[in-house]
């Protein structure tokens, strides 16, 4: 090398010259957790571990398998990963995210119900802790439109837990109608994407603005069952992985 000259290395990588790759490379993402064990399955070596990242706080919830990770004595590359990082299921967005105790006008709130009236529950326990059915909600969907343009006068509770509400049919004949309107129901939506419904409690309230009525539902404590929808679907994965082993925490991968 000449004076002032600089010395250059250069690596020349044949690998795309043998008949397969020196080392697996890669970082898959997975739909759902049959999905993501059936991958894991196919692929898990006696280094393979899975991650589980949980966050007590918000059940934030994602798993991570490194295929390739460190062995006791000798370490490994860490480039070959699966990822799963479970979706939310559209009912869930709808009921907790979108309208859980957002004010909904008394026909919008009738045509909510009516759209979504499957997610309902309509089981027999439900039936005899008093939640009324689908049809019944329905029902008083229905009544909540036909009363939409009548004045609301006044409302007395009833012993069974609902609520009798009074309207002015004919205000020059001083006549009213009146209708019942529950005061409980319950839903039965799945939590994450694919996964198994989970019966959530609602409680309906009302507010008077000059006559009309507006309508609220909340949901009795999601965040419990949110919980217990996470510690379900970990179970599945832990017990699907078989002798994988899962561990909780995170920990960065060098994935390509």
């Amino acid at each position: 090398v000449r004076t002032g000259g600089v010395v250059k290395g250069i690596r020349v990588d044949l690998e795309h010259l043998l008949p397969a790759p020196r080392a697996t490379k890669a970082h898959a993402k997975l739909a759902g957790p049959a999905d993501f064990l059936a991958y894991v399955k196919r692929h898990a070596t006696e280094n393979t571990l899975v991650w589980c990242d949980f966050n007590p706080q918000n059940y934030k919830l994602k798993f991570t398998a490194v295929i390739d990770e460190h062995a006791k004595s000798a370490p490994g590359w860490r480039r070959h990963t699966a990822e799963l990082d479970p979706l939310m299921s559209a009912e869930w967005k709808l009921w907790k995210g979108e309208w859980d105790r957002k004010s909904m006008p008394q026909t919008p709130f009738a045509e909510f119900l009516q759209e979504n009236g499957t997610d309902i529950a309509s089981t027999d326990e439900s039936a005899k802790a008093g939640y009324p059915s689908a049809l019944q909600m329905l029902t008083m969907a229905t009544n909540f439109v036909m009363n939409e343009e009548r004045q609301f006068k006044s409302s007395v509770r009833l012993q069974s837990g609902g609520v009798r509400l009074t309207y002015v049919a004919d205000p020059d004949k001083g006549t009213t109608d009146e209708m019942a309107m529950f005061e409980k129901f319950q839903i039965g939506i799945p939590v994450f994407h694919g996964a198994g419904a989970w019966a959530i409690d609602a409680r309906l309230k009302y507010r008077n603005n000059s006559g009309k009525l507006s309508f609220t539902y909340e949901l009795v404590r999601p965040d419990r069952v949110h919980q217990a929808a996470a510690e379900a679907l970990i179970d599945q994965v832990r017990t699907g992985l078989g002798d994988v082993p899962m561990l909780f925490g995170a920990c960065n991968t060098t994935a390509s």
